[in-house]
């Protein structure tokens, strides 16, 4: 009895609450400066759609609006963009990021 919760508690630390909003940074394949992609199943967990303006929250106090757009070839806790977003950003390939969808004027 002793063992069993100790081993639900120590699960428990290595188990994460996954979040719709956060994703690992992957490399793009097209070369647009001011979009994202995601795939069509991860949108509708976070619940954004395609050509939603989505304010993209990184290191160091970086955060930047960006057009989202759906890649099916993408794989779902990732989000594809190109180098330069990733320099701006000031994220690496397999960060985490957050992302949260803003409503535009």
């Amino acid at each position: 009895m002793v063992q069993e919760r100790q081993n639900d508690f120590n699960s428990a630390i290595l188990e994460r609450k996954k979040s719709p909003n956060r994703f690992v940074v992957d490399e793009a394949i097209d070369d647009d400066n001011s979009s994202v992609s995601l795939h069509h199943s991860t949108m509708e967990k976070a619940a954004a759609f395609p050509g939603d303006a989505i304010l993209i929250k990184a290191k160091k106090r970086k955060d930047i609006v960006f057009i989202l757009f759906a890649d099916e070839s993408c794989e779902d806790p990732k989000i594809r963009m190109n180098k330069i977003v990733r320099s701006n950003l000031r994220v690496r390939l397999g960060d985490v990021i957050l992302s949260l969808c803003s409503p535009m004027p």
